[in-house]
């Protein structure tokens, strides 16, 4: 069964998600977006509207529908995760034998990057509340059976070693290509094999955090923030969902620029506010205020910043390749985000100076 928006109603009538009174005096919207997954707003009124995700079958669909769902009950039956639980959407329903899975809709919120987009002011107590997020969120769980619901996958982007360019991403040149080169450059294969192996196999993460699974919504005590997007979740190194927040504010720099000249490095004005300058300052909040939560002793926090913004520079070439994958061509930008992936992993320490404004004493040793 695929759900199409003519007949999505008639699913939510059998499966009892529809207030029917409200449909009946015409309050019932159906709005399409465009992603790799079937997906479906809901909106029947703001305080009980949907969201409709429908993945495909195959095996790989089928394990990250799994995923999701396992981690929503982990979310609503294990008091481990309570703190959790209160800043993702509720589960309403889901029908695996479809891959069907059906949530509240945040009504009227916008993605962070959207947030960003529009108020053009990078607030530091938002910073701050992701790192409370991830934090709830990055659970070493009690219970030893739990770690079985999860596959244990390290990121495929640390795994280029393992296997040829063109088994990644099948029949696209582009992204073979690229591959290609990082492979056969020794500073960035090293650091991705290091990387590899320092990677720990211990918390609760998310597994694909970025701006746009952040969702803000607005109160009256101001604006808050719900994760959304669960299907990478998986037990593994939490290091990697922080990298993944910090590679939102470069990834939306670099691939800012004007792909049609090279050369320049001057952004169009309506991206200027996202220059890695002006967002400094929320990124410093964000990863103090995790590792302050995480009680990570100040002398440790070297050792820490190092591996994140290693951890850092495979996400921007993670994020770059898909990007590759998706527009099925190497775009300017796109070597941009490789260029700094390299120098990121020469040099953490300054990187870490130069595009956050962190100052530390190399006491850190990769690997």
């Amino acid at each position: 069964m695929q759900l199409t928006p003519e007949t999505v109603y008639q699913y939510l009538h059998k499966r009892q998600l529809i207030d029917e009174e409200a449909v009946i005096k015409g309050n019932f919207m159906v709005h399409p977006v465009k992603t790799r997954n079937t997906i479906m707003k809901i909106i029947v009124r703001p305080e009980n509207s949907l969201f409709v995700k429908q993945m495909q079958k195959d095996i790989v669909s089928d394990g990250l529908f799994q995923r999701e769902i396992n981690t929503y009950t982990l979310f609503k039956n294990n008091a481990e995760f309570s703190s959790i639980a209160a800043v993702v959407p509720k589960l309403l329903d889901y029908d695996d034998t479809a891959n069907i899975m059906v949530t509240e809709l945040l009504y009227d919120a916008k993605n962070l990057y959207e947030h960003y987009m529009l108020t053009k002011n990078f607030d530091l107590n938002l910073a701050r509340e992701q790192a409370v997020i991830l934090s709830a969120c990055h659970v070493v769980p009690e219970d030893k059976s739990i770690a079985s619901m999860f596959p244990k996958n390290l990121p495929w982007v640390l795994q280029l070693d393992k296997y040829d360019a063109d088994q990644f991403f099948v029949n696209n040149e582009a992204s073979t290509s690229i591959i290609s080169l990082i492979k056969e450059n020794q500073v960035l294969q090293n650091a991705l094999i290091n990387l590899a192996i320092s990677w720990n196999y211990t918390h609760l993460i998310h597994g694909d955090i970025k701006w746009i699974n952040f969702m803000v919504t607005q109160d009256e005590k101001g604006f808050t923030q719900k994760l959304i997007d669960w299907e990478l979740a998986d037990i593994g190194d939490p290091l990697w969902d922080v990298a993944g927040l910090m590679q939102s504010y470069i990834s939306v720099w670099l691939l800012g620029f004007d792909n049609n000249d090279p050369a320049g490095y001057q952004l169009p004005e309506y991206m200027q506010p996202y220059d890695i300058k002006n967002t400094q300052s929320s990124a410093q909040a964000f990863l103090y205020e995790y590792m302050a939560i995480q009680k990570y002793p100040e002398s440790y926090y070297g050792t820490i910043l190092a591996k994140i913004i290693q951890l850092t520079a495979a996400r921007i070439i993670q994020t770059s390749l898909e990007g590759i994958t998706y527009n099925s061509k190497i775009e300017a930008n796109n070597m941009r985000c490789i260029q700094l992936a390299f120098n990121i992993m020469s040099d953490p320490f300054n990187a870490l100076q130069e595009l956050f404004n962190i100052k530390l004493q190399q006491d850190y040793v990769p690997g």
